[in-house]
């Protein structure tokens, strides 16, 4: 079933590919450009300071803002319910904060996790990966969330280590091929640095994946999730 639920948000995923870019590309290309920007401000001692900060509003404000409205926007396209793009900013805008402290609250549970022995922090991932939807979705608090995830998920463990697992690996493969076209440019331009486009639409498209990944096929499997590992 889980395997089942993967290739059903991915269907939908091609479906509703064209509605689903055309909504979130713009957020995509600003998150691509502040990256790409903060990575050479980094890189200057006299413009460091802006480029810490640029990295810092990246991560803490656009990036949950970004998971925030991917999320909503998928759900209501799977309810056949699309509103105006202006009321998913703003709703998205209300939930970032809250985005942001579940997606820290998650990590350092998980982190804490993985310095026993690794596997601790992989059955924790695991309980708590469906935490967001819970948030955004059903409006639930921080807490609430988490417990949420990890009451839902407590029969048949194995099958959601199984998504986490499946949702690693592609991240993982995609970041690599990602990473290995960009080093074959750079070698072949005998260039020392990235050039600022390809760093741009680089950064772009791998938030551009792991966005469609979480808010489809881990949309749908957490959608389904109560009937699929009940038995």
């Amino acid at each position: 079933m889980t395997i089942t639920s993967l290739l059903k948000g991915f269907k939908f995923y091609f479906v509703t590919a064209s509605i689903y870019t055309k909504k979130t590309l713009p957020i995509f290309i600003l998150l691509g450009l502040l990256a790409a920007s903060g990575d050479i401000l980094l890189n200057n001692e006299i413009l460091f300071t802006w480029g810490i900060l640029i990295l810092i509003f990246t991560n803490l404000f656009l990036t949950p803002f970004l998971t925030a409205f991917s999320i909503l926007l998928v759900n209501d396209l799977e309810k056949n319910s699309l509103k105006e793009t202006l009321g998913y900013y703003l709703v998205s805008f209300q939930l970032s904060l809250k985005v942001l402290m579940l997606t820290l609250s998650v990590a350092l549970i998980v982190i804490l996790g993985l310095l026993f022995f690794i596997l601790p922090g992989i059955y924790l991932a695991s309980r708590l990966l469906y935490s967001p939807f819970y948030l955004i979705i059903d409006g639930k608090s921080i807490v609430q969330s988490m417990d949420s995830s990890w009451k839902s998920t407590a029969n048949n463990t194995t099958n959601y280590l199984t998504v986490l697992f499946l949702y690693w690996t592609a991240l993982i493969v995609v970041t690599f091929l990602v990473l290995t076209i960009i080093s074959a440019f750079v070698i072949n331009t005998e260039s020392m640095s990235l050039p600022f486009v390809l760093n741009s639409l680089a950064n772009g498209f791998l938030s551009y994946f792991q966005l469609v990944f979480v808010s489809y096929p881990l949309l749908f499997i957490y959608k389904n999730k109560d009937h699929q590992f009940s038995n």
